[in-house]
């Protein structure tokens, strides 16, 4: 996993014009973060979203949390696309590790959306999605898929 700052562009996956992608809660040890209070709703929404998260795509290889002191008490590989007003916020399922135990606290915005957002699986987190700029996600190819495969 890379350090990202909060809601800088999530160009992680090289995804031409995926400008609509934002980054959130992508922490590595030596990069600063927001400490604070997380209201306890968001933090419960998020658990809740990560038990079944979409992703358009399946990222390789398990991220152990490079914040813990000695050895890492979390884990991860799955990630949550979550639709805001005019973006996607994309996060790390660490999100949950980072909150509880080393006191992160994602910026308010990205909170407003996690508290709004549908269910994953549900059409209108799809329609969320598309509202949202997700056509983007419409757009990727999986590797050694040519414009003439079927």
């Amino acid at each position: 996993m890379a350090w990202i700052q909060d809601l800088s562009p999530f160009d992680y996956l090289g995804i031409e014009g995926a400008h609509s992608l934002r980054a959130v809660a992508w922490l590595e040890r030596e990069q600063p973060f927001p400490v604070g209070e997380v209201p306890p709703p968001v933090y419960t929404r998020l658990k809740e979203l990560l038990r079944d998260s979409w992703e358009p795509f399946a990222f390789m290889g398990v991220h152990d949390c490079s914040l813990c002191r000695f050895e890492p008490e979390a884990a991860g590989n799955r990630n949550l696309f979550v639709p805001g007003e005019d973006a996607i916020y994309v996060c790390p399922e660490l999100i949950t590790h980072y909150i509880n135990a080393h006191g992160y606290c994602p910026p308010d915005v990205f909170c407003d959306a996690i508290l709004r957002c549908p269910n994953t699986r549900t059409m209108d987190y799809k329609r969320q999605l598309l509202a949202s700029g997700g056509r983007v996600l419409l757009q990727m190819r999986r590797p050694g898929r040519t414009e003439d495969s079927t």
